[in-house]
């Protein structure tokens, strides 16, 4: 599996259920259909990460604890915790929703350097499941990832 494998799973999974509709699907277990609530990403400098995180990409910060920040990424929450330590590369991946990548523009034009073109993870009837890939302040990975309409075919 590649380097986006096991995450771009989990998020194609999410993002595009009729993709696996009529696979054939494993038991229902406890927490089949619960909504993802929160995720936790280290921060050397919280107060930075917070000014990146709500400032350049427009997550609303929810609150603040001492050493730690509550944010609302469209509905799961982001905790960005003060830490020395480092998420080991590839750990943690957070993919923004964003159809045909529309906001990969508005998002350079505050700053935010992506790490090469948008890169096609999956190809659908008529579109194609495009990433787009950048980092935060701290070298956590994220990216942005939507459907985009395939490209016209020469032959």
């Amino acid at each position: 599996m590649n380097r986006h494998g096991i995450a771009t799973a989990l998020i194609l999974s999410v993002l595009l259920p009729r993709a696996s509709a009529g696979v054939a699907s494993e038991a229902a277990g406890p927490l089949t259909d619960v909504q993802l609530m929160q995720i936790t990403l280290p921060a050397k400098d919280l107060d930075r990460s917070i000014a990146f995180y709500q400032g350049v990409l427009g997550v609303r910060l929810l609150f603040r604890v001492p050493g730690a920040a509550f944010l609302d990424a469209g509905g799961v929450r982001l905790r960005l915790e003060r830490s020395d330590a480092h998420a080991p590369t590839g750990a943690v991946e957070l993919y923004f929703s964003d159809p045909g990548l529309a906001r990969a523009k508005p998002l350079a034009d505050r700053g935010v350097r992506f790490l090469g073109p948008p890169e096609t993870v999956q190809h659908l009837a008529t579109t194609d499941v495009q990433l787009l890939e950048f980092t935060d302040p701290d070298g956590n990975a994220l990216a942005l990832m939507g459907e985009a309409p395939k490209a016209a075919n020469p032959h």
